[in-house]
């Protein structure tokens, strides 16, 4: 139930913006205090340009244990705001 519950409608388009969007990286995920390591990023590290086996090792096990982030999809825009309940369901005519 909480998670279908108008302050999550309400303010579901910043999580988008923290996990998918242009939060995710940059300035704008250092003011909004998302940042993580940087083995986490997407396209951060070519494991096979890594010569040294001990060190691809050690990024691997990173990435598996830790895991990623995911793709960043909203590189510059912030995604758009729900509309409201009543904004929703208002009669057509």
């Amino acid at each position: 139930e909480a998670l279908e519950s108008e302050y999550v409608s309400q303010n579901l388009h910043h999580w988008i913006d923290l996990v998918f969007g242009f939060k995710q990286r940059g300035e704008e995920a250092e003011a909004a205090h998302n940042l993580f390591h940087h083995l986490s990023y997407e396209g951060a590290v070519d494991l096979d340009k890594i010569a040294d086996e001990v060190d691809r090792a050690a990024a691997e096990s990173h990435i598996q244990n830790f895991g990623q982030t995911p793709s960043q999809l909203l590189q510059t825009l912030s995604h758009c705001e729900r509309y409201s309940q009543e904004e929703c369901w208002k009669p057509l005519i």
